[in-house]
């Protein structure tokens, strides 16, 4: 207590949250205020001024420190910016590195449950106390702070680093001692980033470009289709497979304990009850597997189901009992392209469904559905091969156009705006009055011109629409394609009310080459979304825009059943719509190896429903 005394002091702090004094957990407490503690932890951690972490492994030696210091100020990195794809330095002791953090994650801290949790929800405002000789030098690369005997570290720098680490000294992130460290601490966007990322240099020519902050003198209209200030399309899974990994690789003295935990990490909207007396906590009652599973499905997680899009098989009703909750989630994975290459994974994470409600047919949520529009639906055929690309006089207009520094708290700069400007104008010669040329329009000036107001967004959805008009710009730029879309409800002469980019690398799944439905009726590509404002800081926005497809027992359908049809879920597709008015409708996505319209008709049905033992490993 002494410890986290004289940092309260260093940092001007008052009042103190200790789990041990706070939350009610005396023999003589009521069992539902300890209950209710601990469903609010990530209320307490997530709004702390700073959390505290207290190790007990001490260094005693001048050359930990040094060492320690060179890894947290990334001297040991040739580009200490470079997390995509970190290098060391000539002449790094990987084995003195390694031997140094294995030493640190050697405390107790880090393999119990209760601490991830803190941990986690803390963030970027956990700071791990170190002790150490009080005569050893702190040295200037990295900020131990002023209190005698401890080094203050900030855990988000001591997470990025070990991760950085870890991918620069070895090529197999599995194998010891690099498996050991990043199963305490690895940083998920950076390692994500990594493992997931899809090289475009294997996908032909599709790129995505790289936005900067600063002044680029080609923001505008220079270098097309090149690889040059491009990167590699970042396409990978939510964080909740990780962090239900750091949680299973924890000790708990309660097993059930891990419901809460989960809740709480993931930050939960919908919670299960686990207090006393509830049967999700009696011994054999019901599986600890099923109860997570729970957890993440009632709040929204998006789960591939879809056996033509993964690389790998899909859990089926044959061999459903020998998944483990992990091994299942990770062959269900579902990948996720953000439109942005900033804040990929804060982005991703915000992809759910909306009030999903768990059903014997799958997952019941609420959203909107749209059919692309073939190309050959154009009315003006003159129109058609300019409407949704830049044509050489636009790019020879968008040339002339100075590049101005875009202000900190805009997503646009000039020319984009401009160019985008261009697109508004063909959508509003061939459908006057366009709803979608309106809505993109009201976002460019909320971008120039933000609110006054602590948020510098009008709405919620502003930032995800300006990041997705954002992506729009890109496309336009480099020539990919566009396609624009109505609700599947609308009539066929109706203008449309929304765009989606081509999805890369893979491309639509669904839909046809022009020449290849001649003759025949062509299948629609259809494009489900939904979005929800949140209610609160703890009640996160949601957004969801898949390509789908309509399934019943037989096969392919055109129209959507809510009796007899299901969807199944092809990518993730970034666009924009404008729906103003109307109301989403319900539709539900199976789920594989549980329920039986996963089987798509198949002779083998999923019974669906039954209870699991737990397992050991689960």
């Amino acid at each position: 207590m002494d410890r986290v005394v004289r940092f309260a002091q260093s940092v001007n702090i008052t009042r103190l949250w200790v789990d041990r004094e706070c939350i009610y957990q005396r023999p003589e407490d009521e069992l539902e205020d300890k209950e209710l503690g601990v469903q609010i932890m990530d209320v307490v951690y997530g709004d702390s001024a700073y959390s505290v972490g207290l190790l007990t492994v001490e260094l005693l030696d001048q050359h930990e420190i040094d060492l320690l210091s060179d890894l947290l100020a990334r001297s040991l990195f040739t580009d200490p910016r470079d997390t995509d794809t970190p290098q060391l330095q000539p002449g790094v002791d990987v084995t003195a590195v390694q031997i140094l953090i294995l030493r640190i994650l050697s405390d107790s801290r880090w393999s119990r449950g209760w601490i991830f949790q803190e941990d986690h929800l803390a963030s970027e405002r956990m700071v791990l106390l170190v002790p150490c000789n009080e005569q050893l030098n702190k040295g200037s690369k990295y900020r131990f702070g002023k209190i005698p005997g401890e080094l203050q570290i900030k855990l988000k720098d001591f997470r990025q680093t070990v991760t950085m680490f870890c991918l620069a000294s070895a090529d197999n992130q599995r194998r010891w001692p690099n498996s050991e460290m990043l199963e305490k601490v690895k940083q998920y966007n950076i390692y994500n980033k990594k493992i997931y990322a899809v090289s475009s240099a294997s996908q032909g020519q599709h790129y995505i470009r790289s936005w900067d902050d600063d002044y680029n003198a080609d923001a505008g209209v220079g270098k097309l289709n090149t690889q040059s200030g491009y990167s590699k399309i970042p396409s990978y899974p939510t964080t909740t497979t990780s962090v239900l990994e750091d949680i299973n690789n924890r000790c708990l003295e309660n097993e059930s304990d891990r419901i809460a935990i989960l809740a709480n990490a993931l930050k939960c909207t919908k919670r299960l009850n686990t207090r006393k007396g509830s049967p999700l906590v009696e011994p054999e009652a019901f599986s600890l597997s099923a109860a997570l599973l729970t957890i993440i499905l009632m709040n929204g997680e998006i789960l591939a189901n879809a056996p033509e899009c993964q690389a790998g098989t899909l859990p089926s009703e044959a061999d459903l009992m020998s998944h483990t909750l992990q091994s299942y989630l990770i062959a269900c994975q579902f990948f996720f392209t953000p439109p942005s290459l900033k804040l990929h994974q804060s982005f991703i994470d915000r992809c759910r469904f909306i009030s999903p409600t768990i059903t014997r047919r799958g997952i019941e949520t609420k959203g909107f559905l749209f059919n692309l529009l073939p190309d050959r639906q154009l009315e003006n055929q003159e129109f058609e091969s300019d409407l949704l690309h830049l044509t050489d006089a636009d790019r020879d207009a968008l040339s002339g156009i100075v590049p101005e520094r875009r202000r900190w708290n805009r997503k646009l700069d000039n020319i984009a705006c401009q160019a985008l400007e261009i697109l508004i104008e063909k959508l509003e010669k061939l459908w006057p009055g366009s709803k979608l040329a309106s809505h993109m329009r009201r976002h460019i000036e909320l971008d120039q011109n933000p609110p006054r107001s602590k948020d510098p967004y009008a709405y919620p959805s502003t930032p995800y629409v300006l990041d997705a008009m954002s992506a729009l710009y890109q496309a336009l730029r480099d020539d990919r394609e566009i396609c624009l879309a109505r609700l599947a409800s609308a009539p066929q002469d109706v203008e449309p009310v929304a765009l989606f980019m081509r999805p890369e690398p893979h491309g639509w799944r669904t839909k046809l080459p022009l020449d290849s439905a001649a003759g025949q009726k062509q299948q629609m590509t259809k494009i489900f979304t939904s979005w929800d404002n949140g209610r609160h800081q703890y009640d996160k926005e949601r957004l969801v825009s898949l390509e789908v497809g309509i399934w019943d027992a037989q096969g392919v359908r055109h129209d959507w059943d809510p009796q007899t049809c299901f969807m199944k879920s092809y990518g993730w597709v970034n666009g924009i719509w404008a729906v103003n008015g109307e109301q989403m409708e319900e539709y539900v996505f199976p789920l594989a190896g549980i329920t039986k319209e996963t089987d798509c008709g198949d002779t083998e049905k999923s019974s669906g429903g039954k209870k699991r033992k737990r397992r050991h490993d689960d």
